[in-house]
């Protein structure tokens, strides 16, 4: 299980102060339930959050497209030069609907300690949750490449399908991703999760609960995956398309404390 295995970068990762989640900012929600009705960013409006990003526009679009995003947090972070750090890299360039991938990533810095996750006000509806899960004899664990291929063919809905598994299962195979599972106590899945790392960024590359078990264990996992890799050498979990998110999604995200950024992933 290749990302999990520590590295440790050749220039380390300076502390990532706490990224502020816009994910409850009225003018934020506007923006992402108008891109959820349109389907993505189209026309003068795509062209304009590519090129000119944020800065201040002679646009109409200015006021309803940059206004939101002109004071989102600038993130930077370097990967090492490999298959993994360039697939990471990679994923963070060109657009989803219209929407460069790099912009509203959704970013997670991992504490040094990584039982402080937990820890605070903000996180009590996860700790109420994860334990719930866990009353309920839900418990997770990593699983192997061959195991997590079986889980996702079993829990990835028909349309998607051929969109995700395959590429996720050349991911496995190639020992680019690490799978996670949160069970009950029969072993039947209640939430897969895939995940990739290279030096301090990883990446939640899927999070997917299994048909009819849509409850507590999302959050158990979440704890799980969150403290796992916060003892190894990654420093900062994103996760992009904030803007796309549905607004139950959004909600999670803030819940799990996750903000949101311009991330730049530089190779090296």
């Amino acid at each position: 299980m290749t990302a999990l295995q520590p590295y440790t970068p050749v220039d380390p990762l300076p502390p990532i102060e706490p990224v502020a989640s816009r994910l409850r900012d009225d003018r934020f929600v506007a923006l992402a339930d108008g891109l959820q009705r349109r389907g993505g960013l189209r026309g003068r409006a795509g062209r304009f959050t590519a090129r000119a990003r944020v800065a201040a526009a002679r646009t109409a679009l200015a006021p309803r497209v940059a206004a939101p995003l002109a004071d989102l947090p600038h993130v930077a972070v370097t990967v090492p030069d490999t298959r993994s750090g360039r697939r990471l890299a990679a994923k963070y360039s060109g657009r989803d609907r219209g929407v460069p991938r790099d912009l509203a990533v959704s970013v997670l810095p991992l504490p040094e300690e990584p039982e402080a996750y937990l820890r605070g006000k903000s996180k009590q509806a996860l700790r109420t949750n994860s334990r719930r899960a866990r009353e309920q004899g839900v418990t997770c664990r990593t699983i192997d490449p061959v195991e997590t291929a079986r889980r996702l063919e079993q829990v990835v809905p028909g349309p998607w399908y051929q969109a995700v598994v395959p590429g996720a299962v050349a991911d496995l195979t190639a020992g680019l991703c690490t799978g996670w599972v949160a069970e009950d106590a029969e072993g039947t899945t209640e939430v897969l999760a895939l995940t990739s790392a290279a030096g301090p960024l990883a990446r939640l590359d899927l999070m997917l609960s299994a048909p009819g078990r849509e409850g507590d264990a999302r959050y158990l996992l979440s704890a799980h995956v969150v403290t796992e890799l916060a003892a190894t050498d990654a420093r900062l979990l994103a996760v992009e398309g904030a803007l796309l998110l549905s607004p139950g999604l959004r909600h999670f995200q803030h819940l799990l404390g996750f903000g949101q950024a311009e991330l730049e992933v530089r190779v090296a």
